[in-house]
């Protein structure tokens, strides 16, 4: 018999075997309770409408150049699989329409298909900019084609040509300027060139370029984001080596810093943004693609581990939208082995007052950048 008091005044007698069930329940419980916990930490992913040319026919793709405007994403150039022996580098306009969960096509990129654009944020206002890339009808393989796409109007224009050609360079939106760092001379998937440690800013309204602050060292398939008037970048290869770094682009000084490295170094990966936190997610280190999901907080110069993408991948595009971020297409190395995957995470889903609790595929307020 087990005694159990209530206060000063109050006890009641279990007899032990009922007592050993009490307790086994409420540790049972408490165990949930943890796990709950834990998901609610490192989040959630969802499986969307495949990346199709249009809906319903997927169409495998990667190195794309994506970006989103409001409830859609766009998902330009890069790679596309049709079949097992039809396949290269396309000139097409994928449009995820997030509300209806479905692809359609918009109008024709300008020439030349290629693939490999500068990855990460180079949305602004209503246009999705595409610089550089990867082709064979680029001198040396290496692009500087500038274009701009308008999707409200679902008109494509060229635009004033980059100074360095490059592929698999990274970008960031800051105010009315598009910062591209790094990239590669050319070659055929990521890590495949002599990596650069160039940078250059667009200016937008006037259409120009600028030379700034080169690259603490070259690299090439990296990651960025801006946050606070900063450019952030991570990752990416060079020389043959896989890359943790985490610099940081100050426009103000003209000068770049190191933060704390990624725990896990590789390339070809995206960064998600939200609020103060980016979700390095995927990518590349020479073996099987990567599924981590690791999450830099800016504030406090650290990092975390977040729930791994269900398809890893690398050369994948981003689009930050509603509390949420959407990973789209990619390939899986061997690169030419393009997935139509796409999928989207929540960092804390199913709680009272998100947009993932008791219904579709969200709405909300994307990671956009000033106005034409």
């Amino acid at each position: 018999m087990c005694v159990y008091y209530l206060g000063r005044d109050f006890e009641f007698h279990l007899p032990r075997q009922v007592a050993r069930k009490l307790f086994a329940a409420a540790r049972a419980a408490l165990a949930m309770l943890v796990a709950a916990s834990a998901v609610y930490a490192q989040g959630g992913w969802k499986e969307l409408a495949p990346v199709s040319c249009p809906s319903p026919v997927p169409c495998p793709s990667e190195g794309m150049t994506v970006g989103g405007v409001g409830e859609m994403i766009i998902g330009v150039y890069g790679f596309s699989r049709f079949s097992r022996l039809v396949g290269g580098d396309q000139r097409l306009t994928r449009l995820y329409h997030i509300n209806r969960n479905s692809w359609s096509l918009g109008a024709p990129a300008p020439a030349p298909a290629r693939g490999e654009q500068a990855y990460g944020e180079t949305t602004h206002g209503d246009f999705l900019y595409v610089i550089g890339g990867r082709s064979g009808s680029c001198a040396g393989g290496a692009c500087d084609n500038v274009e701009r796409y308008h999707v409200a109007r679902n008109t494509w224009e060229t635009l004033t040509p980059m100074p360095t050609p490059r592929a698999a360079a990274a970008a960031a939106v800051r105010g009315d300027s598009i910062y591209v760092a790094g990239g590669r001379e050319g070659g055929d998937g990521p890590c495949g060139a002599d990596a650069l440690d160039v940078v250059e800013r667009y200016d937008i309204h006037s259409d120009s370029w600028s030379t700034v602050a080169s690259l603490p060292s070259p690299r090439s398939d990296a990651a960025a984001v801006e946050h606070g008037g900063r450019i952030y970048v991570f990752g990416g290869c060079a020389g043959g080596a896989f890359l943790d770094d985490v610099f940081v682009y100050d426009p103000e000084t003209d000068t770049w810093s190191s933060k704390t490295p990624m725990p896990t170094a590789r390339a070809s990966l995206v960064a998600g943004h939200l609020g103060d936190k980016v979700y390095a997610i995927g990518g590349w280190a020479g073996g099987p693609p990567l599924d981590v999901n690791e999450v830099y907080d800016i504030e406090s110069d650290s990092w975390s581990i977040a729930t791994p993408i269900p398809t890893g991948r690398g050369e994948a595009g981003v689009y930050s939208h509603g509390d949420r971020i959407y990973v789209v297409g990619g390939s899986l190395p061997g690169f030419g082995a393009a997935t139509d995957a796409s999928e989207v995470f929540t960092p804390h889903p199913g709680t009272p007052g998100h947009p993932d609790h008791g219904h579709g595929y969200g709405h909300g307020h994307g990671h956009g950048h000033g106005h034409d």
